[in-house]
């Protein structure tokens, strides 16, 4: 491959380009959920323009045949969601090889261009197509004001161009759009346009006029029926029936995935639960997308990087039960040998840390700052050794029915200050568990009345605080 060279100057955040005739993407790796942050590519990781990370996928199949995802950038180094900013476009006609368009649209522009706005503050974005005039527009939440937090001046912001991935250029902000973030446009089979926004427990949905995609058709109005909204509007049809996706208010191990349904593009909604469980990262933000006839559905993680102010966007396979309902997206990996069923009363189930699911990093074990697992054998056994914050391992189990639980943890605290809490399904089933100081062998650690659903699809051992070694967790029905 030729190389292009890409200089950052991290202070203004200039990006310039030698050579751009150059770039001879898209580059071939074939992964089975890829991770874009994972890509042998400019977008992360080589020596000419070092890492990259993308959040807030917005995934849309144009009249090329080509998959186009619009996604927000976590620029480095991370100091909150104030430095978002710098969108990129990416895209595949096969799911293996991917094009990174590069830089769409930035503040510096829409200050220049249309005269609003501060730096920063480029939330997540979305883009449609109106063929009755050949224009694709890119949605984006930006701020105008630099007000403190929970009072911004949002403003939904439009670019427009004659191509899918450059050339565009602001056309103002959606007036009377709510001042509120994450704007999604829907375009129906008759050509009607749709646009939805919301944060904060509010979401909105409305018409866009047909002659001008810039501007609304009438009022804006709330979204009635959905249950726990927190952000990320995502709206797509399915076999007649309309679907809204979005992030709830889940608990310690990040925001979960939630859709509802209803026959009609602007409700009311009848919520159908959780789509993608939470992964550990304290945001989500999802959209789905049919490609070469089979579903997706995009989302964020922080697996690569520990922190949820540098996240990367994942793709994996999104199926439909016959009556129209999502199935939870498999994305945990799968066990080693055979799946381990949570056990019934006068049985226990013993599961050895080490032998958490295959697939390795962002499928089963996470350790932050990219290293492996560091798996040793002692007079006890084979144990996973230096479990910091923020690292994690993963067992697929089963269950017969729901169930109350004695957990009994063998573990080496490390440092004093080490604590962990295990999960089901991404939500936390215990508080976090700490030590009574520091020991040389392996202690039990008893956790009573866990309670595990029939549900469950996967357990987390997830590191809060501290070090640690684990050896086991053996789980017995409580009496």
């Amino acid at each position: 491959m030729r190389k292009t060279i890409l200089t950052i100057a991290c202070g203004s955040m200039a990006l310039s380009a030698m050579a751009a005739d150059d770039i001879t993407y898209p580059m071939t790796r074939e992964m089975h959920n890829p991770l874009f942050i994972d890509f042998p590519s400019p977008m992360y990781g080589t020596d000419s323009i070092g890492r990259m990370y993308t959040a807030d996928a917005s995934a849309h199949v144009w009249n090329d045949g080509r998959l186009y995802v619009y996604a927000s950038h976590d620029l480095e180094p991370p100091q909150g969601c104030d430095r978002m900013d710098r969108y990129h476009v990416f895209s595949t006609d096969d799911m293996v090889n991917w094009t990174d368009h590069g830089e769409i649209l930035s503040s510096a522009d829409v200050k220049r261009q249309s005269g609003w706005g501060i730096e920063g503050w480029m939330w997540a974005p979305d883009a449609a197509y109106n063929p009755a005039n050949g224009k694709y527009y890119f949605y984006f939440p930006h701020v105008n004001e630099p007000l403190p937090w929970g009072g911004h001046d949002w403003r939904v912001g439009v670019a427009v161009s004659d191509h899918p991935a450059s050339d565009f250029h602001t056309a103002g902000y959606v007036h009377g759009a709510p001042s509120l973030i994450d704007p999604c446009v829907f375009v129906d089979d008759d050509g009607q346009a749709y646009i939805y926004n919301g944060g904060g427990g509010q979401c909105a949905g409305g018409r866009l006029r047909s002659d001008d995609w810039t501007q609304l058709d009438g009022e804006m109005q709330p979204m009635q029926g959905l249950i726990d909204f927190h952000e990320g509007t995502w709206v797509h049809k399915y076999n007649g029936k309309y679907y809204l996706s979005h992030s709830d208010n889940h608990g310690s191990d990040g925001n979960q995935l939630r859709y509802a349904m209803s026959d009609s593009p602007l409700g009311p909604w009848e919520d159908k639960g959780v789509y993608v469980y939470a992964t550990g990262c304290g945001t989500i933000h999802g959209s789905i997308v049919e490609y070469k006839g089979q579903w997706y559905a995009l989302y964020h993680v922080n697996n690569p990087s520990g922190r949820d102010e540098l996240r990367s966007v994942c793709i994996d396979p999104l199926e439909y039960n016959a009556d129209g309902t999502i199935r939870p997206v498999h994305n945990w990996g799968t066990p080693s040998g055979t799946m381990p069923t949570l056990p019934t009363a006068g049985n226990s189930l013993t599961i050895n840390a080490a032998d958490y699911n295959n697939g390795g990093e962002h499928y089963a074990y996470h350790k932050n700052g990219g290293e492996a697992p560091e798996v040793a054998t002692g007079k006890s056994g084979t144990y996973i050794a230096n479990v910091n914050k923020g690292d994690w391992m993963r067992y697929s189990v089963a269950a017969t029915a729901d169930g109350s639980y004695d957990v009994t943890f063998r573990v080496i605290p490390r440092s004093a200050d080490a604590t962990f809490h295990l999960s089901a399904n991404g939500t936390a089933v215990t508080g976090k568990i700490a030590f009574d100081g520091t020991l040389s062998d392996f202690a039990e650690i008893t956790v009573a009345n866990v309670k595990i659903g029939a549900d469950v699809s996967y357990l987390d051992l997830r590191a809060d605080n501290g070090t640690f070694d684990i050896l086991s967790f053996t789980i017995t029905p409580s009496k």
